[in-house]
């Protein structure tokens, strides 16, 4: 069996050096901004997107109206929204 021993004589290395924090250079800067503005916009484009999603008239959602006249409404905005054209992009 080994002799652990071996291990106890070294002496340690001081870690108070390492704990220090390092000055950023304006490129770590830069790059912590573009990362931070980048998880910002997606998040707000994500919750545009929910709420796009939620706030559209979907068929479960008008057939849980009790009140027939609010029903209906819902209904014809479902098929407006259904028969719309689709959009096309920009053509040169």
């Amino acid at each position: 069996m080994q002799d652990s021993k071996g291990y106890f004589d070294t002496p340690f290395k001081d870690d108070d050096e390492d704990d220090v924090a390092l000055p950023k250079s304006p490129e770590d800067l830069v790059d912590q901004f573009g990362i931070r503005t980048a998880l910002l916009l997606l998040c707000i484009a994500l919750f545009i997107a929910a709420m796009r999603v939620i706030s559209q008239p979907s068929f479960e959602r008008c057939s849980a109206m009790e009140n027939p006249t609010e029903r209906h409404a819902c209904y014809d905005k479902l098929r407006a929204e259904l028969l719309k054209p689709p959009t096309k992009g920009v053509q040169l």
